[in-house]
């Protein structure tokens, strides 16, 4: 099948590169001519393991091209995906800005019966709003919101566990059917419902999982006041079947493009709908502390130092990805720095450019050895539980520090071989 795929951003990417690897012929269609130069040659402007292979196979194999023209990649499409970005409003709101205009465009180009596919997280009513872009034009509007994990994304592209669509129509279902038909050759993978149950199925799916962790985030500052161990709690609790284990780990709460966004989005669906967002408006204020609470503890650590020096193990969001946006380890080191903190920083794939594109040039030093990084330091922060950072030499760790104390951020490490470098130990509701 002939695809189009509007955006060559996160989702847009890994959802055309996976595409063209099941067979489909895919023309990914972007307005920054110089990422389309770059695609071009297989290089992906993002980390995301396994991705740049997809690409460049693809690319290879002739089932995947790159344009920046709207009417090369509309002119012979049965199926336009958008996939452009649908970032926050300063109110909570989502700005459609982009995917209106990219459906305008699409709408001058369109020649033959075209099926949109919706791929980009946009608010309840907005297959209906590009429905009505699309009057008078033999288009019809699908929605498909996307449950793409970054770090793991392309085995989630290639193997879903559920394909939420939303259409109206008999021929688009069927049409989705034979699009998705390599992906669920095992077991049927394909739930059909309308587009306004597609949409607010993944706000909230993302609704969900942040509140499972701001959840254990909560019951963690109680155990760490009663003197329970919340990873007692936590095993105890997910051997529950009807609770699971999955996001009910605490830490120093949630980034990266969905969660936060999402929650904004949906507290501001409710508002509009007269709808009080208690529980959402909560799971957000909940995210917001725990970043108070690591610095709080920075701040009591490093209390009798002149000039401390904070380093911090890890800057993307997550694990397996160079994604910064809404990182914890960010907002850490911006209410340290406002407090006189001098903060270092080590990150496997994050660059200093990212970093200084948020901070600031010069605030943030990004040092490529974990290690070194902590020469020095009085204080070291595991934000983000890269592999790498699991098992460091704690008594090479504690010769190289000035200070002593050692924030889990993720509650990774064992207290005991940590306590038996002379170390001091701070967990997130650890007793």
């Amino acid at each position: 099948m002939k695809i189009s795929v509007f955006g060559a951003g996160y989702v847009g990417l890994v959802t055309a590169a996976c595409f063209a690897e099941v067979g489909h012929h895919v023309v990914c269609c972007d307005k920054d001519a110089m990422k389309i130069d770059s695609l071009r040659t297989g290089k992906v402007p993002f980390f995301e393991p396994g991705l740049s292979e997809l690409v460049t196979s693809g690319v290879k194999g002739g089932r995947l091209e790159f344009t920046s023209d709207v009417a090369v990649a509309t002119a012979s499409a049965r199926v336009a995906v958008l996939a452009v970005g649908t970032p926050s409003n300063d109110d909570g709101s989502t700005d459609l800005r982009q995917i209106h205009a990219a459906a305008r465009e699409i709408r001058g180009h369109v020649q033959q019966p075209l099926t949109v596919l919706v791929k980009s997280t946009v608010p309840v009513g907005t297959n209906a709003m590009l429905s009505a872009i699309f009057a008078g034009k033999s288009v019809n509007v699908v929605s498909n919101p996307e449950f793409l994990r970054e770090g793991s994304a392309v085995a989630d592209g290639l193997k879903p566990d559920r394909i939420i669509v939303g259409a109206r129509t008999n021929a688009d279902r069927e049409l989705i059917r034979e699009l998705y038909e390599p992906f669920a050759r095992n077991h049927e993978k394909l739930m059909f419902m309308t587009p306004e149950s597609a949409e607010l199925v993944k706000y909230g799916a993302n609704s969900m999982l942040a509140t499972r962790i701001s959840f254990m985030n909560e019951l963690a500052e109680y155990a760490s006041r009663i003197g329970a161990d919340i990873e007692d709690v936590r095993r105890g609790m997910g051997a529950d079947p009807r609770i699971g284990s999955s996001y009910l780990y605490p830490g120093i709460g949630f980034g990266g493009s969905c969660f936060p966004k999402d929650l904004r989005s949906l507290e501001h669906q409710l508002l509009e709908h007269q709808i009080e967002p208690k529980i959402i408006t909560s799971v957000i204020a909940r995210n917001e502390r725990q970043i108070e609470l690591v610095v709080d503890a920075v701040l009591d650590a490093v209390k009798s130092q002149a000039k401390p020096v904070v380093v911090m193990w890890g800057v993307s969001f997550k694990p397996n990805t160079d994604d910064v946006r809404e990182a914890p380890a960010l907002k850490v080191a911006q209410r340290l720095l406002e407090r006189g903190v001098q903060v270092r920083a080590a990150d496997p794939i994050v660059t200093q450019a990212q970093i200084d594109a948020v901070l600031g040039k010069g605030r943030v030093s990004l040092i490529e050895s974990e290690m070194k990084a902590a020469e020095g330091a009085d204080v070291l922060v595991l934000v983000t539980e890269w592999r790498q950072y699991r098992s460091p030499d704690f008594e090479e760790l504690r010769a190289l520090m000035r200070g002593s104390t050692l924030i889990d951020g993720r509650n990774q490490w064992s207290r005991r071989q940590v306590n038996a470098a002379g170390f001091t130990y701070v967990g997130i509701g650890r007793s």
